[in-house]
């Protein structure tokens, strides 16, 4: 045996089902967007723009076959570079380049609860290289029913406080970041409203992947949090008229989030829109229940 020859060391194999979780883009602007990829890389691509708080790892919550799901953090949240002085126009342009950079010419598009108005404004902006879009449950113009409601309300009024929201959206960065804080999701779980699916969507696995995702997209602050909810209560640049892409609108008419009348908004006055409202479903339910049909309807010609 000859002692002096090299050590072959055995270089570490990444792991490459985290790797695709864990990927950033650098854009035009020199801020880094970070992205996740799940599924086929050869199927549909389909952006899914994520809640609020969230983070691109909602995207991965469910094995759905035939599509590929490309989860993607806003600025602020999880891997991407926070951009304090962002409007909803400017989040078409950084999909529009992300897609090149993935090198998808046309692609769907989702937007869940928060990600609800992403997801229209690049349905409009967009409209040449956007197949379908489906909202999910989401936030609407400032000036849609329900949009001044509740906590939906309360959300918009604190983003026009910009000292007050990043308070508070601190003291929540707290809460969630803190260990004990499986313990509050089950708390949650209880007061639920009884006439809503929500609570048997609400299992403990899926409360940990949502607890999971709320973490990661909390990771560096909570930049990203305050500047949504400062944008949801800014009026759009464009009508709900004005788009012409398609569009399906899926909301639970027990959803004790985002109140089902901003879904009937969608559905009313975006021409291209088809709407679906579930009786009983809730704002979680109507997408463990839904999902199949939902991305089923994407994959459709």
């Amino acid at each position: 045996m000859n002692m002096n020859a090299p050590i072959a060391l055995s270089r570490p194999k990444p792991d490459g089902a985290l790797a695709r979780t864990m990927q950033t883009a650098k854009l035009s602007s020199g801020r880094k967007l970070g992205f996740a990829q799940f599924g086929a890389k050869g199927a549909l691509p389909v952006f899914y723009f994520h809640g609020w708080p969230g983070s691109r790892l909602e995207a991965g919550f469910f094995e759905i076959p035939g599509v590929q799901m490309i989860g993607v953090d806003r600025p602020g949240y999880g891997l991407s570079d926070p951009d304090q002085k962002r409007r909803l126009a400017d989040w078409p342009r950084d999909i529009a380049e992300l897609a090149d950079h993935l090198g998808f010419d046309k692609f769907a598009i989702v937007g869940m609860s928060g990600g609800g108005p992403y997801a229209a404004a690049c349905a409009h902006y967009l409209k040449d290289r956007v197949l379908k879009t489906a909202i999910i449950a989401g936030l609407g113009p400032p000036d849609a029913p329900g949009m001044g409601a509740a906590r939906v309300g309360f959300l918009l009024d604190v983003g026009q406080r910009p000292m007050t929201s990043a308070v508070l959206a601190n003291v929540m960065r707290s809460l969630i970041r803190n260990p004990a804080a499986e313990k509050h999701f089950h708390a949650i779980r209880a007061r639920l409203p009884r006439a809503s699916r929500d609570a048997e969507a609400m299992t403990p696995e899926f409360m940990q992947m949502l607890l999971t995702s709320f973490r990661e997209g909390l990771r560096n602050s909570a930049k990203g949090s305050t500047s949504d909810a400062r944008v949801y209560g800014e009026p759009w640049p464009f009508a709900l008229a004005d788009i012409r892409t398609p569009v399906s609108v899926w909301h639970g008419t027990h959803d004790a989030q985002v109140p089902v009348s901003i879904g009937r908004h969608y559905a009313k006055f975006i021409p291209t829109a088809r709407g679906t409202f579930p009786n009983s479903e809730g704002h979680v339910s109507i997408v463990t229940n839904y999902i199949e049909a939902i991305i089923g309807d994407l994959r459709a010609p």
